[in-house]
C-alpha cells in the first residue's frame, strides 16, 4: 500500500513537471518568453558607382579591363509612424543617426525605376572632415547615395510626417553631407519605428526634406559620432548634445540586456547577411573570438570616450602555399566601417603590399593592377593584437582584363590610418559593444549550421581578450617592413574574460527547461516517505 501510495504521487508530481515543460515551451514558442535579443537579416546589394556605371576603362597600353568596381550596401526596411510608412534604409557602422527622406523632397519626380547601380555612391574617396570642440577633427559618417538631379523617390520610400499622428518635431534643423557631393537637410524629430516585430516608440530621426539620395542612413555607431554632437553646424553654433540612438534606444526600452551587436555581413555572393542586437551567435565564427579595446584618439582634446569604431591594426601580412610573409607590423588605427567597400591602408603599407604583390600603380583607373596568378591563390591577413583573420585576395579583385591581369581594390587612406570596409568585415564576426568600448572579432564562418545564440549581459560570452590587448595605438610612426604575425609574437599571454548567460539554443533545452526547485523538493519528498 505504501509503495502504491509514492507510485501514485511520483507520476502526479511528474505530470506537474511535464506540464511546466510543456507551459514553457509554449511560452518560449509565442515569445512570451524570448531572450532579449532582437535580430535583423537585411538585404546586402552591389551595384557599380554613379560615376562608373558604364564599368569600363582603357589603360594607356590600350588593355580593356572590365572594372566592375561594385559598392556593397545592406538594406533594412522601416516602417515608420502611425499608420506605417515604409522606408528603405541603408544600415551603417560608419555614423550614429537615422534620417529618411520627406515626402515634399523637391528632388522627387515620378519616373521609371532607377537601378541601385546607377543610384548608390558611397563616400570612398575624399572623405570630409568636420571639425570637433578642441580642435579634433574626424572623417564624416560615410554611406549615402546620389541622384543625377531627379530621382525615383517610390523606389525606396518617403516619410510624410504630416500623416503620422505620432510624430513630434524638435524644430531643430538637420542637415549632413557627404564627398560625393550628395547631402540631406531638413528638420530633426521624434516618432515610432517598426523592423519586422520590433517596435520603438520616440526614436530620434532626420526627415530630409531637401536631399538629391534616393534612400536614408540607419547609423549603428556610437553617440560621440552623432550630428547633433559633432555636426559642422551644431559645433559651429556651439548647440551641441547627444540623444538615444538606435541601439541605444534598443537597450532603453527594454529589448536588450547591454548596448552591444554582432554583425555577419556573410560572403561576397550572399544576398543577406545579419545584425544580431543584445547578443552573440557562436555558430557565425569559427576558432576563438578575441576582444580589442575601441581607440580614443582625441583623449587629449577632451573626449572623454571613443567617437568611431576604431581599433588597433597591428600588422599584415600576405600567405600564399608555403610562402608567408609579413608586410608591417606598424600600428595603424583602424576604422570598422560598414558603410565603405574596399580597404584604405596608410601609403606606404599599400606600396608594400603592392611589391609582394608585384602589382604596379594604373593611373589610368586609379588602382594597383596585378596578373591574376598573384592573387587567386593568396591570402591577405589582418593581425590585431595576437590574432589574425585571413581574407581570400581574390575578394579584392574588381575587375580582370582577357589577358588575366587583375585589378585590386586596395586604396591609400593617408600616411597613418586604415579604413578596413566591406572587403576586409564580410570575413569576420564582429561583436561591436557601444557600452564597455570594446570590439570582439573572430573568422566568419559561412558553413551555417544550427544557431546558438547567447545573450549579453556583461562581457561577451566566450571571448577572450586578446593577447595585445593592452597594446595599442599610441602614436603615428613611420610606416616599416617586417615583423612576424604568424609565428612569433611580442605580447605577454592575457588570461581572457568571459561571463555564463544563457544560451538559447536546442542543445541545452533539456537543462533550460528543467524546474531545479521542483526536482529538489520531489527527490526530498522520496527520501522522506521512504524513512
Amino acid at each position: 500500500m505504501k509503495w502504491t501510495i509514492l507510485l501514485a504521487t511520483c507520476c502526479a508530481l511528474l505530470s506537474e513537471i511535464v506540464k511546466c515543460i510543456s507551459v514553457r515551451h509554449y511560452l518560449e514558442e509565442e515569445g512570451a518568453l524570448s531572450p532579449k535579443l532582437v535580430r535583423f537579416s537585411f538585404n546586402k546589394h552591389q551595384g557599380k558607382s554613379f560615376t562608373s556605371s558604364t564599368g569600363l576603362a582603357k589603360r594607356d597600353n590600350g588593355v580593356t579591363f572590365d572594372l566592375k568596381n561594385e559598392q556593397n550596401f545592406y538594406s533594412i526596411r522601416l516602417s515608420v509612424g502611425t499608420p506605417g510608412q515604409e522606408v528603405v534604409v541603408l544600415l551603417d557602422t560608419g555614423s550614429s543617426d537615422l534620417w529618411i527622406p520627406g515626402s515634399d523632397n523637391p528632388y522627387c519626380k515620378d519616373s521609371s525605376v532607377y537601378s541601385m547601380s546607377s543610384q548608390y555612391k558611397e563616400n570612398e574617396k575624399d572623405k570630409p572632415f568636420q571639425t570637433l570642440p578642441g580642435g579634433i577633427t574626424a572623417t564624416k559618417p560615410s554611406g549615402g547615395s546620389r541622384a543625377s538631379g531627379t530621382i525615383d523617390c517610390n523606389q525606396f520610400g518617403t516619410f510624410n510626417n504630416k500623416e503620422s499622428r505620432t510624430f513630434h518635431s524638435n524644430d531643430t534643423r538637420f542637415s549632413v553631407s557627404y564627398g560625393d557631393t550628395s547631402y540631406a537637410e531638413g528638420t530633426w524629430g521624434y516618432d515610432s519605428i517598426n523592423i519586422g516585430n520590433v517596435s520603438l516608440a520616440n526614436v530620434s530621426m532626420g526627415i530630409a526634406n531637401l536631399t538629391n539620395s534616393s534612400v536614408g542612413i540607419l547609423g549603428i555607431g556610437l553617440s560621440n559620432l552623432e550630428n547633433t554632437y559633432t555636426g559642422v553646424e551644431n559645433v559651429k553654433n556651439r548647440d551641441t548634445h547627444k540623444y538615444l540612438n538606435f541601439p541605444m534606444m534598443l537597450k532603453a526600452q527594454g529589448l536588450i540586456e547591454k548596448n552591444v551587436y554582432s554583425l555577419f555581413l556573410n560572403r561576397k555572393r550572399a544576398y543577406e547577411g545579419s545584425i544580431l542586437f543584445g547578443a552573440v551567435d557562436h555558430s557565425k565564427y569559427t576558432g576563438q573570438l578575441y576582444t580589442v579595446p575601441m581607440l580614443n584618439l582625441y583623449k587629449q582634446q577632451g573626449l572623454q570616450a571613443p567617437l568611431q569604431l576604431q581599433v588597433t591594426l597591428q600588422g599584415v601580412g600576405l600567405k600564399g602555399g608555403n610562402v608567408t610573409n609579413t608586410t608591417s607590423t606598424t600600428p595603424v588605427p583602424a576604422l570598422l566601417d560598414s558603410g565603405t567597400t574596399l580597404v584604405y591602408l596608410p601609403d606606404k603599407m599599400v606600396t608594400m603590399l603592392a611589391d609582394q604583390l608585384n602589382a604596379n600603380w594604373d593611373r589610368a583607373i586609379g588602382y594597383y593592377v596585378t596578373d591574376c596568378s598573384n592573387v587567386d591563390n593568396t591570402e591577405l591577413y589582418f593581425n590585431f593584437g595576437g590574432f589574425n583573420i585571413a581574407s581570400n585576395m581574390s575578394s579584392y579583385v574588381i575587375g580582370r582584363s582577357g589577358n588575366n591581369r587583375c585589378v585590386i581594390g586596395l586604396q591609400s587612406g593617408g600616411p597613418d590610418s586604415a579604413i578596413l570596409g566591406d572587403m576586409f568585415m564580410q570575413h569576420a564576426y564582429i561583436v561591436f559593444d557601444l557600452e564597455d568600448f570594446e570590439i570582439s572579432m573572430a573568422q566568419a564562418n559561412y558553413a551555417g549550421g544550427e544557431e546558438q545564440l547567447e545573450t549579453i549581459t556583461k562581457e561577451v560570452p566566450s571571448a577572450k581578450k586578446a593577447p595585445g590587448y593592452s597594446h595599442t595605438f599610441s602614436g603615428s610612426q613611420s610606416i616599416t617592413r617586417g615583423g612576424d604575425i604568424f609565428h612569433s609574437t611580442s605580447y605577454g599571454s592575457s588570461s581572457g574574460s568571459s561571463t555564463t548567460t544563457r544560451t538559447w539554443n536546442g542543445r541545452n533545452a533539456a537543462a533550460d527547461l528543467a524546474p531545479a526547485p521542483m526536482l529538489a523538493f520531489f527527490a526530498h519528498f522520496i527520501y522522506s516517505f521512504l524513512m
